[in-house]
């Protein structure tokens, strides 16, 4: 699994390779450092997930993206999850977690709903 984060005034997190296992817990201790700073930081909390990269996500991925929306919901914000492929988006739709996140058409959409 590779992560890329990028900060503007929004963080974009680009995913790619398996979200299973061990990475899912590289992916939560990265992301709690950074929910962390966002707390500190001033204005609306948003993460936008790009999951283009991303072949498959087990159930210890899926907990990363529930636990981490949750924090930024509670700190006011959103999450996001663009271009996500159908197998990891019928995961979602199964476990009737889809209301946790917002899932624009595109990263141009996500990007511009933050401005």
């Amino acid at each position: 699994m590779q992560i890329n984060i990028q900060n503007k005034n929004f963080t974009l997190l680009e995913i790619q390779g398996k979200v299973i296992g061990q990475d899912a817990l590289v992916l939560k201790t990265l992301l709690e450092k950074h929910i962390q700073k966002l707390e500190t930081q001033t204005g609306t909390p948003t993460l936008i997930f790009d999951m283009a990269g991303a072949e498959t996500m087990d159930s210890a991925g899926l907990g990363v993206l529930i636990t981490t929306s949750t924090q930024i919901r509670q700190n006011g914000g959103q999450t996001m999850i663009v271009n996500i492929n159908k197998g990891i988006k019928r995961m979602m739709i199964r476990t009737n977690l889809t209301s946790l996140f917002d899932f624009p058409k595109n990263l141009t959409g996500a990007i511009s709903s933050t401005l």
